[in-house]
């Protein structure tokens, strides 16, 4: 409907404290990106479009009739429990972070407030460390049980292994845990090796630990309860999740009685669906004609924002051997796929030569060895051909095995999908042949991730995979999460053990510049090893309806539904 307002559907927290928050910095610009590395970043440029007046206003809902609002998200939730391996998407957490507590929130400015914790966690010893989490006295589950200490001591066992079913254990696998009352708990680290980033812990979103269910499974289709401003109403896999207001709730708001998340996972149908009024937001990844065609729909608000969020293509250790990890890095062009891909969105966007910093930050260096920063086929060729590999036709193959590769993302996804085409492409043109393998949205995550991924054990049933991290303020420990050898969140099995020791001694030096310096040399030497190519600093892009009001992007793992309880709807 252009050119007309569309109505919306009504319906049923010390010194180091000073450390933390001077790494609480916005993301810059690209060139200056669904699961996460977080970075230390500049202010998070955002680009508003308002669209054309619109033409006529719909009469207000009486007050007292319920009123929703209908967000389309490209992916389905996987598990209501976003904080196991396997499931630790952003769209999970989308809807997870409404439902469940989390004792910090981190602002779009990347400070951080305490949300479902008293204050911000408390340092009570120095050395060792020791800090208190303690959740509000008013904090309740819905069906009355209190957010209680037992919730957050669920949540440490079960993240307190690198061998557990979790997606972050870095923090929690060094501290031991005191219960102190109903309400807090203590951690506790080693003598001179403090947990810098201790702040984010119990960040949640986490389950309720008195339903006595599996932490893996026990919260797959149903979250049990909700403390949050929500809860779940209804939820239709493969279609929709309806959240209504939870009474128990200790905030302000919500203000909208109901909100409704609908599963569209071809990216195409979702202008249309806003169109029309089918749904009223959408979180789509950026594409260039979507956000034109988005720019030409009447009574819709759209923003992009430059996050610290990046786009890479991940390799199979096991089945990509590191020569063809190094002719795939020569022989790929990342400066035309910028140009084609992100251009559109910031003219001075560049191809991203650092897996821990982001483009335009202070710490920011471009590690890319100079014999990657141009493309060279011929050099790709020469790499496969000193180990042994030969033509076979148009491809090179050794002891029997042609270098066939599939390379995999989120399917119906435009711009990954372009993507992909210009890798095939381009791998092609040196002997590589590369096949093509999707599956719907987040459904490739299962398949990419899996449950074991400790070497020498295959990683995960793909051989390429492009995907985005998304980050937030302190990048330390999620670097060292990602990176690590046989963590849940390396997808690719890679193993350095001198990126190891860097990753891990960054993750206690409370000295910034000496930390920065750390992680710079652990990036430095992944080139020489190629975990991934890092591609592009990924912008994020929101639209909305232009009568919901205080709706706002968080580029960060908060996401653009972290302040959902403070959305209204405009008469």
């Amino acid at each position: 409907m252009k050119g007309n307002t569309r109505p919306i559907h009504t319906s049923r927290w010390t010194r180091w404290l000073v450390i933390l928050l001077a790494l609480g910095l916005l993301a810059a610009a690209c060139g200056n990106d669904d699961s996460s590395t977080p970075t230390t970043q500049e202010p998070a440029e955002q680009e508003s479009s308002e669209a054309p007046a619109a033409t006529a206003t719909p009469a207000p809902a009486p007050d007292d009739e319920p009123t929703s609002v209908v967000v389309g998200l490209e992916q389905e939730i996987t598990n209501f429990n976003n904080l196991t391996a396997g499931d630790n998407l952003l769209a999970g957490r989308q809807i997870t972070r409404a439902i469940y507590p989390t004792c910090v929130r981190t602002r779009p400015d990347f400070s951080f407030e305490p949300y479902f914790c008293e204050t911000l966690p408390t340092i009570i010893q120095e050395d060792p460390l020791v800090v208190e989490y303690r959740l509000r006295a008013d904090a309740t589950w819905s069906d009355g049980t209190p957010v209680s200490s037992d919730d957050m001591v669920f949540y440490f066992e079960n993240c307190n292994d690198p061998q557990d079913d979790c997606a972050a254990t870095q923090g929690f696998d060094s501290a031991e845990i005191e219960v102190v009352d109903d309400k807090a708990v203590r951690l506790s680290w080693p003598e001179g090796q403090p947990f810098v980033e201790y702040i984010l812990l119990f960040s949640g979103p986490f389950p309720p630990a008195h339903l006595g269910r599996d932490w893996s499974d026990g919260f797959r289709t149903d979250p049990g309860v909700g403390a949050g401003p929500y809860v779940m109403d209804e939820y239709n896999p493969g279609s929709d999740l309806t959240l209504v207001a939870n009474p128990t709730w200790f905030g302000e708001g919500p203000h909208i009685d109901e909100v409704t998340f609908r599963f569209i996972s071809d990216v195409g149908n979702l202008p249309l669906a806003l169109e029309n009024g089918e749904v009223d937001v959408i979180y789509p990844q950026p594409q260039v004609d979507l956000v034109a065609q988005i720019g030409g729909i009447g009574g819709v608000d759209s923003s992009i924002t430059f996050g610290p969020t990046w786009e890479h293509i991940t390799f199979n250790t096991a089945t990509v051997p590191e020569e063809a990890r190094r002719a795939i890095a020569l022989a790929l062009d990342r400066e035309l796929i910028v140009t084609a891909l992100m251009r559109p969105f910031s003219e001075s966007a560049q191809p991203l030569g650092n897996r821990i910093f982001m483009n335009g930050q202070a710490q920011y260096q471009d590690n890319t060895p100079a014999q990657f920063q141009q493309r060279n086929v011929a050099a790709a060729r020469a790499v496969l051909e000193e180990a042994g590999w030969e033509l076979d036709g148009d491809v090179y193959a050794k002891d029997g095995r042609q270098l066939s590769l599939r390379i995999r993302t989120t399917g119906g996804n435009d711009r990954r999908e372009q993507f992909q085409e210009l890798v095939q492409n381009q791998l092609g043109e040196a002997g590589i042949r590369i096949t093509i393998d999707n599956l719907p949205g987040g459904e490739i995550f299962g398949p990419v991730f899996g449950s074991n991924n400790d070497p020498p054990g295959p990683p995960g049933d793909f051989d390429l995979v492009i995907f985005a991290w998304v980050g937030g303020p302190l990048p330390a420990t999620s670097a060292l999460q990602v990176f690590g050898t046989g963590s849940d969140s390396n997808p690719g099995a890679y193993v350095d053990d001198r990126v190891n020791e860097l990753l891990t001694e960054a993750t206690f030096t409370l000295d910034l510049d000496r930390q920065a310096e750390l992680l710079n040399q652990a990036d430095a030497l992944m080139w020489e090893t190629l975990p991934n190519t890092p591609v592009y600093q990924l912008p994020f892009f929101l639209a909305w309806n232009q009568n919901i009001q205080n709706i706002q992007d968080n580029p960060t793992l908060e996401s653009f539904t972290w302040n959902l309880e403070e959305w209204t709807l405009s008469p």
